[in-house]
């Protein structure tokens, strides 16, 4: 069985979504380097990045997943787009949680970084 979209412009496009999404993973994991961590939670000496595409928005690792998941559902379709529809709340959620954590942690910076600076989608949300 072949999920590959028939038109070849659409399969570049997807690709090229794929691509771009995972560029701006590796580029916001890059950009917190020792910030970094796997689960939602405070570290000490945690400094408050907002730099590279933290400057366009808070989640960038997310907005990049989300964007190479569509990608690939575009090329791929299938699962991919089931993949897409489960992951998406799921990083909303811990974006929230995100938020939350970095609110307390930083409570007279964040404040003014959240407001000036959208969550996932550069000017909209």
């Amino acid at each position: 069985m072949n999920f590959a979209p028939v038109n070849r412009a659409l399969s570049i496009a997807g690709l090229a979504l794929t691509l771009a999404g995972m560029s701006c993973r590796v580029w916001a994991r890059q950009t917190l380097g020792g910030n970094w961590s796997q689960t939602v939670s405070a570290k000490e000496g945690q400094e408050l990045v907002t730099s590279g595409p933290y400057h366009y928005v808070r989640h960038p690792m997310y907005t990049g997943g989300l964007i190479a998941c569509l990608g690939s559902a575009i090329v791929a379709g299938g699962a991919l787009v089931f993949l897409l529809v489960l992951l998406t709340p799921l990083f909303v959620r811990r974006a929230v949680a995100e938020d939350e954590l970095m609110a307390r942690q930083f409570p007279n910076e964040y404040p003014g970084y959240k407001k000036a600076t959208k969550a996932l989608i550069p000017f909209v949300w």
